[in-house]
């Protein structure tokens, strides 16, 4: 039986995580934001900086399974309207939305993989 396709590989140095829980607990990256993609909500990505110098993006589909049933997918997106403040708009902008809007779920995957990432960085007590 081959082996199964890894979670993800660097496409600059060709670095494989085989699971989702090695790529968040891997100190060589770094989270840079949520691409979100205006009118195409499920082709919004996460973006992370990998050490070798490229970045790596994960749909962010692909990660909604960890804040199930939450009722964004019902939402309208409202990415550039005036009601926007744009955080979406911005790679680095990482603030939480407080509106009512289709890519408020993936903005909340960016506070999750955070938390993730800086729990699996501490030390063993």
């Amino acid at each position: 039986m081959p082996d199964p396709a890894p979670f993800k590989t660097c496409g600059s140095c060709r670095q494989p995580w085989s699971t989702w829980d090695d790529f968040v607990a891997d100190r060589e990256l770094r989270l840079l934001g949520l691409q979100a993609i205006g009118g195409v909500p499920d082709a919004s990505l996460l973006v992370f900086e990998h050490s070798c110098g490229s970045s790596v993006s994960v749909l962010s589909k692909r990660l909604r399974d960890l804040l199930p049933d939450h009722p964004a997918a019902g939402w309208p997106s409202l990415r550039g309207s005036d009601q926007c403040p744009g955080h979406c708009i911005q790679l680095g902008d990482n603030a939480r939305c407080e509106l009512q809007c289709r890519n408020v779920r993936d903005r909340e995957l960016i506070g999750l993989v955070q938390r993730l990432h800086q729990a699996r960085e501490l030390p063993p007590a």
